[in-house]
C-alpha cells in the first residue's frame, strides 16, 4: 500500500479529521501558501457534503441504506479529490515541511536522518505593522543583550502563537526568520497577543517568548 493510499484509507472519523485539518490549515495559510481559490472552493464543497453525509449516517434517527450510500459516495469523492490535492501541497514549496508533518502528510525528504532535538534556546521576537498585516521577526538573544537578537537559527523554524481578546490561540509555523499575519478590515482596532518559540521538524517547541501586545491596523 502506498503512503498516499494509507494516508487516505483511514476509518471514517479519522479520515474526516484529517480532511478538516488539511482544509483548516490551507484556509489559515492561503495567502502565504498561494493556494488556488478554485481548488480550495472545491475542497470546501466536498468536505461540507462529506461532513453532512457522515452526520446523517451516524445518527440513529436518520441512518438507513440511503444515508449509508450517500456517505460512501461523498467520502469516495473527497478521497479522489484529496489524492492529487496532497500532491499539489507537497510540490508547493511555499508549504513548509513542518506544515506537511502537522497535517499528517508525507515528507518531501525520502532519506533517513537523525531527528533534531527539542529546541532549548530562547527566542527574541519583534513586530512590524503595515495596514492589516503584522510581520513577526524571530532572532536569538545577543550575548549580554537579552532585548536584542541575531538573525540566525540552528533549529528548523519557529512557531507563532497569537490570539485576539476572548479568542482561542492560533498557531502558525515558519521555516524563515519572519512571518506575516494577515487580518481582515473588520479586525482593525482589535488587540492581539503574540508569542513565539523555536521549533524542530516534529513541531516540538523550545521556551516560549514573553507575549507582545499589538493593535491590528
Amino acid at each position: 500500500m502506498s503512503y498516499r493510499t494509507s494516508t487516505l484509507r483511514k476509518p471514517d472519523a479519522e479520515f474526516l479529521a484529517l480532511a478538516i485539518t488539511i482544509n483548516t490549515q490551507c484556509h489559515q495559510n492561503e495567502p502565504v501558501w498561494y493556494i488556488e481559490k478554485d481548488r480550495l472552493d472545491k475542497f470546501d464543497e466536498l468536505l461540507r457534503i462529506a461532513q453532512d453525509a457522515y452526520t446523517k449516517n451516524i445518527d440513529k434517527a436518520t441512518k438507513n441504506a440511503i444515508t449509508a450510500s450517500n456517505k460512501q459516495m461523498a467520502f469516495t469523492a473527497l478521497r479522489q479529490f484529496l489524492s492529487p490535492f496532497i500532491d499539489y501541497l507537497v510540490v508547493n514549496m511555499h508549504v513548509p515541511e513542518e506544515a506537511l508533518a502537522f497535517m499528517g502528510l508525507r515528507s518531501r525528504h525520502r532519506h533517513a536522518h537523525q531527528p533534531l532535538p527539542r529546541p532549548k534556546d530562547e527566542i527574541v521576537i519583534s513586530v512590524k505593522k503595515q495596514h492589516n498585516e503584522i510581520t513577526v521577526y524571530a532572532a536569538r538573544p545577543e550575548h549580554d543583550h537579552p532585548t536584542a537578537g541575531t538573525g540566525t537559527t540552528k533549529d528548523h523554524g519557529f512557531m507563532i502563537r497569537y490570539k485576539e481578546e476572548n479568542k482561542d490561540y492560533k498557531f502558525v509555523v515558519s521555516t524563515r526568520l519572519h512571518h506575516t499575519l494577515f487580518f481582515e478590515r473588520e479586525d482593525e482596532g482589535k488587540r492581539l497577543w503574540i508569542s513565539a518559540a523555536w521549533v524542530n521538524p516534529r513541531l516540538e517547541t523550545g521556551p516560549w517568548s514573553d507575549e507582545i501586545s499589538e493593535i491590528i491596523g
